[in-house]
């Protein structure tokens, strides 16, 4: 018996794209009487935000003032000087559209630029015209004896805008780094030598230590023997401190050469020896090796004899 093949039949009607297009040419009318009013008031208000904000950004309203800042109960040393510096660096705002996107990044890289500005943390803008900038400054950590003058640095070794024929200074507290090499680099960049970036380091870890730093009062760091390029047998970095106190710190923070005491043990060291009583002044203190602190009698203040 024979099979037959089912027979293929198709609807009758009108296809799906047919219908579909007929639906769109009858609706389209209504539709477009009914949103086309909606359509010309959105077109509209477009048109007029756009107007505004041109008419905004033009308006002296909108125009912003140079953030001024200030530094109530600054220390004695701080002049009124170091204040133009930053602002001069903030006066890029002055007159600038508060409607400009840009304008607090370029505030921000303007305070940048400035020896005195460690860090822009943020720029905001308050309307109607302030502009609010919260800045990190770069405070002195040190001054770097260099021929006849005292130049300050920032902890990170930045040079900063101001040097002094004299020292010390009133109400400046910072250790002086002496007998440095190299010239002095420009305001806003850092030192090459990579000894002062190493005699900060002491200092900072020396005075961050509770008990070194109520006991003793660093005044200077000697760093021409740094690498031992004067003699390899001596400390490479002397360290000052008030009643002609004189500590062998050793090698550079860091240094993996062998023979010396890491930093941590180094500052425990000099606190047992502090803890015990063992008094400092006219004292040279050798830390550099195990054991306990080599003492030696100060007869004289030059640094060399002991």
């Amino acid at each position: 018996m024979r099979h037959r093949r089912p027979v293929k039949t198709r609807p009758t009607g009108p296809s799906l794209r047919d219908r579909l297009v007929s639906f769109l040419r009858a609706a389209w009318r209504p539709c477009l009487i009914k949103a086309g009013p909606v359509l010309v008031l959105l077109a509209a208000a477009v048109c007029a935000l756009y107007v505004c904000r041109a008419r905004a950004a033009d308006s002296p309203v909108f125009r912003a003032a140079a953030p001024r800042l200030s530094w109530p109960g600054a220390p004695a040393w701080w002049e009124k000087a170091f204040e133009n510096q930053i602002n001069r660096a903030g006066a890029v705002a002055q007159g600038q559209s508060m409607l400009d996107s840009t304008l607090p990044e370029r505030v921000a890289r303007s305070y940048q630029l400035c020896p005195w500005v460690k860090r822009v943390r943020s720029v905001r803008k308050q309307f109607p015209n302030r502009i609010q900038p919260d800045l990190e400054l770069r405070l002195p950590a040190a001054a770097v004896a260099c021929g006849s003058a005292y130049y300050l640095i920032g902890d990170d070794g930045v040079q900063l805008p101001r040097a002094y024929t004299t020292w010390p200074v009133p109400g400046l507290a910072v250790p002086v780094i002496n007998r440095v090499e190299p010239r002095p680099p420009r305001s806003g960049e850092a030192w090459r030598d990579p000894a002062i970036r190493s005699a900060l380091q002491i200092t900072q870890v020396l005075r961050a230590n509770p008990t070194i730093g109520r006991a003793i009062r660093i005044a200077s760091v000697d760093v021409s023997n740094s690498g031992g390029r004067v003699d390899r047998a001596r400390s490479e970095f002397l360290v000052y401190a008030d009643g002609n106190c004189v500590i062998e710190w050793g090698r550079a923070p860091g240094t993996d050469r062998p023979g010396e005491l890491p930093v941590a043990d180094k500052l425990a060291k000099f606190e047992r020896f502090l803890a015990e009583g063992n008094p400092t002044a006219d004292r040279t203190l050798d830390l550099r090796f195990a054991g306990r602190v080599v003492i030696s009698r100060r007869t004289s203040t030059d640094g060399h004899e002991s």
